[in-house]
């Protein structure tokens, strides 16, 4: 929220207003207390409304500060996945690969020749 919405505020929630009425009211020479009285209390509801500004501006911060973190937090875990994945032995991978895929045809072609039953059923009786 900028500066001017909350401290020259439309209507009760204007500082500036508040004070620019005390300082009309003191400066005439001779102080109506009634109208000092009111224009005092003026001030208080606008201050008032500067503190809940407040809240809410620290709530935003927080909230901010949070998502800073979470994002300097997640840029660290990248940063070390990418030194991981720069440092990987290209051919011990591909070789592992290689490997995993071998036993996988090898387990479903076990799993094809089982067909309905079950393996109980495959051993000499």
């Amino acid at each position: 929220m900028p500066g001017d919405q909350i401290f020259a505020a439309a209507g009760p929630n204007s500082v500036f207003g508040a004070l620019n009425n005390l300082v009309a009211d003191y400066s005439s020479g001779t102080v109506n207390t009634a109208k000092a009285v009111s224009d005092a209390a003026a001030l208080s509801t606008a201050l008032n409304f500067v503190s809940q500004q407040r809240v809410v501006i620290d709530n935003s911060i927080t909230q901010l500060t949070a998502a800073s973190d979470a994002v300097s937090s997640e840029k660290t875990q990248l940063t070390s996945a990418q030194t991981n994945l720069m440092q990987a032995d290209v051919a011990q991978v591909s070789t592992q690969l290689s490997l995993s895929e071998t036993q996988q045809t090898a387990l479903e072609d076990v799993i094809s020749q089982l067909g309905s039953g079950s393996l109980f059923d495959k051993l000499p009786g």
